[in-house]
């Protein structure tokens, strides 16, 4: 069996790959800000939820109104988008009159401060994660942090990490393990345009998300507006690469190097953020003023992931136990699905994770990142140009040409994975008809849908809502819901628990946090 990074893809790989490939694990975090009347909630994070500081499948991000659901990793995907639905199908039934919001930019605000940060509770646990969020705020904006996607967090196959191994004469260890994750995930940053041009579904926003420097924005109605080739406004410089975030480098070339950057960033102070200030009225406005006031500020496509589950920190962890898992963090929501995704697309993302870990992986240049962030960036607002050329090693190529040769070169990992129904290759020849056909894009389907049918940004994203929910209001409760339901109730006695034990006060927290 030829594993080699130098060789893409080869012949002797496929014969095994159904026994190896396979068993990879994918798990789902999915954000969904809860609404009512076209309005953000401001509502407390509802009791039957449970803790959203201790519940593992139903937690908050940002904001208060903001869920994040959180499903366990499967080697079986169908498992996966099954317990994804069962959470959606208990969220329903436990938010009274509110709707699940179906895209990743929000409804329209009047102000900031109709988003309510995110509470946790009286712990040094609990403030620890408000005041973050507190410095989030103050740094970016809540309308930005309020945006939503889908986190897809992959763990290749134990036995194809051992072959991988073997293959290249290396111990089996967490080091080369680490190794591995980072040559996939640099790969990753260079195809990462694609799965924006497949899965972004956010070209239309609201008003209150422009900034002054927006250009060639086509209104829709006074509050709504669009490119008219855009694919993922949110991976866009108005979303999440808000040119207001510090142009922070960070090295994929090793985990050590990766490490050493983010420690660094966490450690030198920012003068733009000093201003913020660390207190206001006895009370903290943020955690510090460094660069980042935590390694998890660190906003990046993808990112090593440990599966720890100790409140060290992610840099200490990554140093201690090496990388688990890589978490992909650029697809928007799909509003056409229930979930927010559909099968079709975790198998395409599981085909792409594997040819990132076989295809060859140089180390990324200050050059090359520029290139990758200029391709994403292209993407995101023009990504269904006729005719959009990229740049690839410094040279122009084709959108269209460049997809098609790694959706080809992807093909003979598909055959091999695929059982009898063709799952793998199916999913990716409807990658391919997208490839060919512009209009059938998620992006395209949702401007076409607005533009024409003259549904309202806000009006259909409440459509859509209500329709889910009824749709979980008629189902049976589902094998899940026991499990739900528990640990809800069990999240909130790990909450008060936490509580009555806190010996220290914040500031020792702080301390011991980052010392650890």
């Amino acid at each position: 069996m030829n594993l080699s990074p130098e060789n893409i893809i080869t012949k002797n790989i496929t014969s095994d790959i159904g026994s190896i490939f396979n068993k990879g694990k994918i798990g789902i975090e999915k954000e969904s800000l809860r609404v009512r009347d076209l309005r953000i909630s401001k509502i407390d994070h509802p009791n039957k939820l449970g803790s959203a500081l201790c519940n593992k499948y139903i937690t908050t991000d940002f904001s208060e109104a903001q869920l994040e659901l959180v499903t366990p990793p499967f080697k079986d995907k169908m498992k996966t988008l099954h317990f994804l639905d069962n959470i959606h199908q208990f969220v329903n039934l436990n938010i009274d009159d509110e709707i699940l919001w179906p895209f990743s930019f929000p409804p329209q605000t009047n102000s900031e401060k109709d988003i309510r940060i995110a509470k946790y509770g009286k712990s040094n646990d609990a403030l620890f994660k408000e005041i973050y969020r507190k410095g989030l705020a103050s740094r970016y904006g809540r309308r930005m942090q309020a945006i939503s996607g889908i986190h897809i967090n992959y763990s290749l196959p134990p036995r194809l990490l051992e072959e991988i191994s073997l293959q290249e004469r290396q111990h089996s260890s967490s080091s080369h393990h680490s190794e591995v994750y980072f040559r996939m995930m640099r790969n990753l940053y260079r195809v990462n345009w694609l799965i924006l041009y497949l899965f972004g579904a956010s070209p239309i926003l609201t008003k209150d998300q422009l900034n002054k420097e927006s250009k060639d924005f086509k209104k829709i109605d006074k509050n709504t507006f669009y490119l008219p080739y855009a694919t993922s406004l949110r991976m866009s410089d108005l979303g999440y690469q808000n040119a207001d975030r510090v142009k922070l480098e960070v090295s994929t070339d090793s985990i050590d190097e990766y490490i050493s950057d983010l420690v660094d960033a966490t450690r030198n102070e920012f003068k733009g953020y000093k201003k913020i200030g660390e207190y206001k009225s006895e009370d903290f406005c943020q955690l510090n003023s460094n660069i980042l006031q935590i390694d998890d500020e660190f906003y990046a496509i993808a990112r090593p992931k440990s599966s720890n589950i100790s409140d060290m920190r992610l840099t200490s962890k990554l140093t201690n136990y090496g990388v688990d898992y890589i978490e992909l963090r650029s697809l928007d929501l799909n509003p056409f699905n229930r979930n927010g995704l559909d099968l079709e697309t975790i198998y395409f993302i599981e085909l792409l994770f594997l040819y990132c870990l076989l295809k060859t992986s140089p180390k990324i240049s200050k050059d090359e990142m520029k290139e990758i962030r200029n391709n994403d960036s292209l993407v995101s607002r023009t990504g269904r140009k006729p005719d959009l050329n990229l740049s690839e090693n410094q040279k122009n190529i084709s959108l269209k040409s460049w997809a098609l040769r790694i959706i080809e070169e992807i093909s003979e990992i598909a055959e091999g994975m695929d059982g009898a129904k063709n799952i793998y290759s199916e999913a990716l020849n409807n990658m391919k008809k997208k490839v060919l056909e512009p209009d059938i894009t998620l992006s395209n389907k949702l401007l076409d849908k607005v533009l024409n049918e003259k549904l309202g940004f806000s009006e259909l994203g409440n459509m859509i809502g209500l329709d889910n929910k009824e749709y979980f209001l008629k189902s049976e409760k589902n094998k899940d819901w026991e499990l739900l339901e528990k640990e809800a109730m069990s999240s909130i006695v790990d909450q008060r628990s936490l509580e009555d034990k806190d010996s220290k006060t914040f500031k020792e927290y702080l301390g011991d946090y980052f010392s650890s």
